[in-house]
């Protein structure tokens, strides 16, 4: 005789936390990181941007690559676009040339000819490759406006480079305007409002020149007391001939685990050059050497060192008194973590996809900055960095506020590494090759305003939560490492282990202290003997979740992660012997971590009293953790009946198993259900009465007799079980002697069985 259960049950309950960390409100003099990475301002993300006015002398130049921005471009050389030299082949950048203004029929004399030559390189067919945009609005103002139909047919060529926007709708311009316009202020005590719809956008390059002025001072600052800083994820410095001196030499030894946390905090160091440098060495210790293969097409490629830390060369002592002509070596070795040495003259030989050595120079290039604070140029004069040893070039990128800026014309081998961002005017006579262009741009992709602002040492250097790791069991499983500033979720099965909390905290050698608060609770106070302000990181073990004051230990919820017998189920049709009801129970605690000062600004102590009076300002991290158990019941699904020796009845005799995560309070009951009527897919009948059908439940060795009906009977009361499973011995029998009258002798029938398993919502 074949059976059929009807199953249903209840369910329970969830869990969450969160975690802060110490933030503060920057002044800075570029965007924000929420907005992007603009270490540089609105110039980040240019090969050449001039504020002023970009002189393009194409004469000496056979490659042309790269992104370019100023007030005003113009080209010095007739005949350009009849010279066979194609510009700009590289698909990377887009557009790659914005300017208010490229002379074009100007009143100007001075630049009539000279504009029209650039004029006519945008108009020259094959000059530009067919993809490549301009962003030009004195242009687009005279091809809307001021065209003729003539003439818009002969200059349909620059008419399909042309973008239909202005400067002020360009991404890097817009991310950057409420800077610019701030910088502007603070630089000449002046309002500016930039409009992007005006023709004219001269007074975006004139508070360009302001931002540049403003970032330029702003890194020159951090060295005003020291002539190096770092941040943590340097070991440290040691200076072997003087900074000020003609030649410089600083070697740096980064931590052993940086590259772990690269992209959160990269190692940033600031050396400033006071003296009037002659050459300059810089020796890297303990450094990986992972390379990036920066891509232009699907085809060409250039390398980076991917975890170079970020050097800031503040070049102080140059000013008007030096026009600045460089012309000796700028020196790297580089020293891997296995003590291996690479320079110039004994490398990996990496080479580039176009079959170009690598240079040591190269694959540092895009982690260096070099600014110029204190460099004036007067008109028609310019720094030059061009000249010098062709072994080791000079590397990086250059900020020059009040310093126009030359690439000379040094041929093909002959240049410096890096982009550069004037306050002034900018002139190229060399060749913009893709080394210098992709390989060699400054990476500001990769170092957020965060990075800087945190190393500023005009802004208050207090301890920093840095990383929080959540485990569980004894041998640290399901280990999650998460960082400050975040929203995680932490998901833990019950019966693995404790949830177990350790974590970093960059002192930044001041004294401190760490509050933690649960579930909305009171602060409290964590004391811990790893605390050691003289250390430059502490590495605090917090215990166990469930070991904090105020931690949730019994309060469960239901995660809405049931499992239960479909309404449809046929034991006919299917092989498995057994089947399940559970229910999804979880724990759920909100943690939240600070790291404070002794005292407050006024000099108050800070206590667990106080100290949700002192939280303005502070950033969360935010842990959701979530322990996760079951209430389970594994109920036959067939009873397979057999007859006793010397007995007429019938027995079945399977096992009913309870799993109890949590030891909640847990009931399991039976009864006879009504609601299936129709025959089974075999053919079976329900029988209409269960007059005939008796079952025996041994719990615990307590035995117990039952009458199968529709009345729910109780086969498990409701208890904690000790263990996290129980196991039932269950017996079902049939006497024939009364089964009811009108049964047919090889029929077959069935009984529906209604399972129902029940559970309390608190634990043990």
């Amino acid at each position: 005789m074949t059976r059929k259960m009807i199953i249903t049950f209840l369910i329970g309950l969830g869990l969450g936390g969160l975690l802060w960390q110490t933030a503060y409100a920057e002044n800075l003099p570029f965007p924000e990181s929420s907005v992007g990475n603009y270490v540089f301002g609105v110039g980040s993300y240019y090969n050449a941007f001039a504020a002023g006015k970009l002189t393009i002398n194409s004469n000496p130049i056979d490659t042309l690559e790269g992104r370019y921005a100023a007030r005003q471009i113009v080209s010095t050389v007739e005949g350009a676009p009849n010279d066979g030299k194609v510009w700009n082949r590289l698909s990377k950048f887009s557009p790659v040339y914005v300017a208010n203004e490229v002379p074009y029929q100007s009143t100007d004399a001075s630049l009539r000819q000279n504009g029209q030559n650039l004029f006519n390189v945008f108009n020259r067919q094959d000059k530009l490759p067919d993809a490549d945009t301009i962003v030009v609005n004195n242009l687009r103002d005279q091809a809307q406006r001021v065209w003729t139909a003539t003439e818009k047919t002969q200059n349909a060529v620059l008419m399909k480079h042309l973008a239909d926007k202005n400067v002020g709708d360009v991404g890097y311009f817009q991310d950057n305007k409420a800077s610019l316009e701030a910088d502007y202020q603070q630089q000449t005590g002046k309002t500016l409002t930039l409009n992007p719809d005006k023709v004219d956008a001269t007074a975006y390059f004139e508070a360009a020149a302001e931002q540049i002025r403003s970032i330029s001072d702003y890194y020159a600052s951090f060295n005003a007391k020291s002539p190096t800083l770092v941040n943590d994820s340097v070991s440290g410095v040691t200076v072997q001939r003087a900074l000020d001196g003609d030649d410089p030499a600083v070697t740096i030894k980064l931590r052993d685990d940086y590259q772990q946390q690269f992209d959160d905090k990269p190692p940033v160091i600031f050396l400033n050059l006071a003296g009037k440098p002659q050459n300059v060495t810089i020796n890297i210790e303990n450094m990986a050497t992972d390379t990036v293969k920066n891509a232009v097409t699907s085809d060409d490629t250039y390398a980076t060192y991917q975890y170079a830390p970020y050097i800031f060369v503040n070049w102080t002592g140059v000013t008007t008194e030096i026009p600045f002509t460089w012309g000796s070596a700028y020196k790297f070795s580089v020293t891997d973590a296995s003590g291996r040495v690479i320079t110039n003259d004994k490398n990996d030989d990496v080479t580039n996809s176009d079959g170009s050595k690598a240079t040591l120079n190269q694959l540092l290039s895009s982690h260096i900055l070099n600014n110029f604070p204190n460099a004036t140029t007067s008109d028609g004069k310019y720094l030059n960095a061009d000249i010098g040893d062709s072994n080791n070039l000079f590397t990086g990128s250059i900020m020059a506020p009040n310093a126009s800026v030359q690439v000379s014309n040094m041929g093909d081998d002959q240049f410096f590494y890096g982009s550069i961002i004037s306050g002034k005017d900018v002139l190229i006579e060399n060749n913009m090759l893709p080394a210098r262009v992709i390989a060699s741009s400054f990476d500001v992709e990769h170092i957020t305003s965060d990075s800087i602002s945190d190393l500023d040492p005009s802004k208050p250097q207090v301890p920093q939560l840095t990383k929080v790791t959540l485990s569980q069991g004894k041998t640290g499983s399901n280990v999650k490492d998460m960082t400050t500033g975040a929203t995680t979720d932490y998901d833990a099965v019950h019966t693995t282990g404790d949830v177990h909390i350790a974590a970093q905290v960059t002192t930044h050698k001041t004294p401190y202290q760490v509050f933690y608060q649960l579930n909305s609770g009171k602060w409290q106070g964590l004391s811990n003997d790893a605390i050691d302000a003289s250390k430059a990181d502490n590495q605090l073990d917090l215990g166990q979740l469930t070991d904090l004051t105020g931690a949730n230990l019994k309060q469960l919820t239901a995660t809405g992660k049931t499992v239960t017998q479909a309404p449809a189920y046929d034991p006919t049709t299917t092989t498995a012997k057994t089947q399940s009801i559970s229910a999804e129970l979880a724990r759920k605690n909100q943690l939240k971590l600070v790291v404070m000062p002794m005292k407050t600004a006024s000099g108050t102590p800070i206590t667990s009293d106080n100290v949700a009076d002192q939280l303005s300002g502070v950033t969360p991290t935010t842990i959701n953790v979530t322990e996760t158990g079951t209430a389970a019941a594994v109920l036959p699904t067939v009873f397979n009946f057999g007859v006793n020796t010397g007995d007429t009845s019938m027995t079945a005799t399977p096992a009913v198993q309870v799993t109890n995560d949590w030891q909640v309070p847990v009931s399991l009951s039976l009864a006879a259900s009504t609601a299936l009527t129709a025959p089974l897919s075999d053919g079976a009948r329900p029988l209409s009465t269960t007059d005939f059908l008796q079952y025996q439940v041994v719990v615990d060795a307590a035995t117990t007799t039952h009458q199968l009906s529709e009345t729910a009977t109780t086969l498990l009361p409701a208890t904690s079980p000790p263990t996290l499973t129980k196991q039932l011995a269950f017996t079902m029998t049939i006497d024939p002697t009364q089964l009811p009258k009108g049964l047919a002798v090889g029929q077959h029938y069935f009984v529906p069985f209604k399972w129902q398993l029940n559970y309390g919502l608190t634990a043990n």
